[in-house]
């Protein structure tokens, strides 16, 4: 199974890390690709370049061979939509089983995305949920993984839920931090820490 962690990562945290790490051993992935957008659809545009921010999630995951860097949507240029990436992933590898990470709040919004059947007919999804966010259960309830079932029995179609662990690290919260020159101890790993540093970045 092949596992895609998409974001804007803006900027990347060791929340991220901790949960690509869980999900990993969650799920018994060999690794999880992460996947920073170039365009989001979902989000304000960042003020830090895709490219920038690719790079900053390189130098978050080089103590971490199993989390890998997949730069395909910054590669393809454009709108970073889900769909688009999913018919790339399955026609690269078609035999393998692509499995769809996101976050309760954008489970909640999946019906606003663009063709959402679509992508789920050709992946799993893995939705990470927390106390605070009620999952919207109208959001295709007949294709949530039974308790009996295990994601790698499909190849698609399934929707799995996992509860995170609780982290306080915030992309939004850490920019502002940034911005007021606060601590973010704690929340960046020490080459992303120093690269922002170094360049001024999220400084306005």
């Amino acid at each position: 199974m092949i596992a895609l962690f998409g974001g804007t990562f803006n900027p990347v945290h060791e929340g991220h890390i901790s949960l690509a790490l869980e999900v990993k051993e969650a799920f018994n992935f060999e690794s999880i690709e992460f996947l920073p957008s170039y365009i989001s659809v979902h989000r304000e545009t960042p003020e830090v370049s895709a490219e920038i921010r690719k790079h900053l999630v390189e130098l978050a995951l080089q103590p971490y061979p199993d989390l890998i860097l997949n730069s395909c949507e910054i590669d393809r240029h454009g709108p970073s939509y889900a769909i688009d990436t999913v018919q790339f992933m399955t026609q690269k590898f078609p035999q393998q089983s692509i499995c769809w990470l996101m976050g309760a709040d954008s489970f909640n919004s999946l019906l606003s995305w663009k063709n959402p059947q679509g992508i789920l007919q050709k992946v799993n999804m893995i939705v990470c949920t927390r106390p605070d966010i009620k999952i919207d259960s109208s959001v295709f309830p007949s294709h949530y993984l039974n308790k009996n079932e295990s994601l790698s029995d499909f190849k698609s179609g399934r929707i799995a839920f996992h509860e995170m662990q609780p982290n306080r690290c915030s992309s939004t919260d850490i920019r502002r931090q940034l911005k007021q020159q606060l601590s973010v101890s704690g929340c960046l790993p020490q080459p992303v820490l120093e690269f922002i540093q170094r360049n001024e970045l999220y400084k306005t």
